[in-house]
């Protein structure tokens, strides 16, 4: 339990940039965030271009603005741009950077995104932690693309609260740089061309207050050579990360989840929909539990009844009704399912988890001590009491901790 807070700790204080900044050693290259403009050609296009340097990361969230009555956010064919997908385009070589929570509010100017490395990720430039390392000759992230609408600065800098709106409430501080030892302190600088602004720097260095005291570094025990290293066994179970590779694994009160050991938002966009328990019963959301599960989920609105097909089982389950159907069998239930609202007034069906995992033949395990319920093929064998099994629940609940909040 104690490990679980330490972690959930950390990873929130990293995520609402808490966290003290790492101080930098004598001598390492300070982590610089360039925005570099290019000149606007002859119908006042221009770019700029996001490039990291000397920076060991493994998440990233930036929030910035502009000044739409000066520039405006454009496609690369020059039209304009209604969403980030349109303004913005990722480097191709950067295939192994996943993106989440991108937005362009092109009536505010607020740009906002963000970036992280999936766990288990491999390649180029990472290292064993799964971290991207990059040196002085710098990582193109980004390149984005404006219009000039008229003479002006168009005031591109990063959106904090202090500075007022427009800015992002969940970023109140407009950078988030983090890695294996928390965040970074980093310089960002906005370099312009002529006629399109000059050049600025800020730096944001996190707060020092609250630091947690330095751990202390004991030497490592010198561990004998086994006489005899035994080979694999038939009856040798599966790894942590075998574990975590074949479940669904859902955090009460939490919009992530884990699938295939990758954290993964339950519905994009819908924080409020999570699993969540009452009357001695979790709920957990049909659709995304059995879709990853590898069932067809249809919706009969008529009746207001989901409908799951898996390997030749249909299940039939009305949303209030103590009772439901496989393969046309009348079966009880003591809870029934339920809506939960979500955003723009819609709502997501909840259901009792052992019901959808049991009917469809999946084993269900509840682990009070983390608020973890875990759905797996039972070939698993997932066993609480077990070592492996309570390693790979560890490595869940940091998981969750650390990219829940950029999902």
């Amino acid at each position: 339990m104690k490990k679980r807070i330490c972690v959930c700790l950390l990873a929130a204080c990293m995520l609402l940039g808490l966290m003290p900044a790492a101080l930098a050693r004598e001598g390492t290259p300070e982590t610089r965030v360039v925005f570099e403009g290019s000149a606007p050609d002859a119908d006042g296009c221009f770019t700029v271009t996001m490039t990291m340097y000397d920076v060991t990361f493994r998440v990233y969230q930036f929030a910035l603005r502009y000044d739409p009555q000066v520039v405006q956010s454009v496609d690369p064919s020059g039209a304009p741009a209604e969403t980030f997908g349109d303004f913005a385009r990722m480097a191709p070589e950067n295939n192994w950077l996943s993106t989440v929570g991108t937005e362009l509010n092109p009536e505010t100017g607020l740009i906002d995104f963000s970036g992280y490395i999936m766990p288990g990720t491999t390649g180029p430039g990472l290292n064993e932690v799964g971290e991207c390392v990059v040196g002085e000759d710098g990582l193109v992230v980004y390149t984005f693309y404006f219009r000039q609408l008229e003479e002006g600065d168009p005031a591109l800098q990063v959106a904090t609260e202090e500075k007022g709106e427009p800015y992002r409430p969940a970023c109140p501080q407009g950078v988030i740089v983090g890695g294996e030892a928390g965040t970074i302190p980093v310089t960002v600088t906005f370099r312009m061309a002529e006629g399109t602004g000059g050049e600025n720097s800020e730096q944001f260095t996190g707060q020092e207050e609250n630091q947690p005291p330095e751990e202390e570094t004991r030497p490592p025990e010198e561990t004998p050579e086994p006489e005899e290293t035994p080979g694999p066994t038939e009856e040798s179970g599966p790894t942590a990360e075998e574990l975590l590779d074949g479940s669904v694994i859902l955090e009460l009160g939490s919009h992530a989840a884990l699938v295939e050991g990758g954290v993964t938002a339950i519905y994009p966009g819908e924080r409020s929909v999570t699993a969540y328990a009452h009357d001695n019963r979790t709920f957990v959301p049909v659709r995304f539990v059995a879709e990853r599960l590898g069932a067809q989920v249809g919706w009969e609105n008529d009746t207001q009844t989901v409908v799951i097909e898996k390997d030749g089982r249909t299940v039939r389950m009305a949303v209030g009704s103590l009772t439901y159907t496989l393969d046309g069998v009348e079966q009880a239930m003591d809870v029934p399912a339920e809506f939960q609202a979500s955003t723009g007034g819609n709502s997501r069906t909840m259901v009792p988890i052992r019901f959808v995992t049991e009917a469809l033949g999946y084993q269900v395990e509840w682990d009070q001590s983390r608020n973890l319920v875990i759905v797996a093929d039972p070939a698993l064998g997932w066993d609480l009491a077990g070592e492996t099994e309570n390693q790979a629940l560890d490595e869940a609940v940091s998981r969750l901790a650390l990219y829940g909040g950029f999902v």
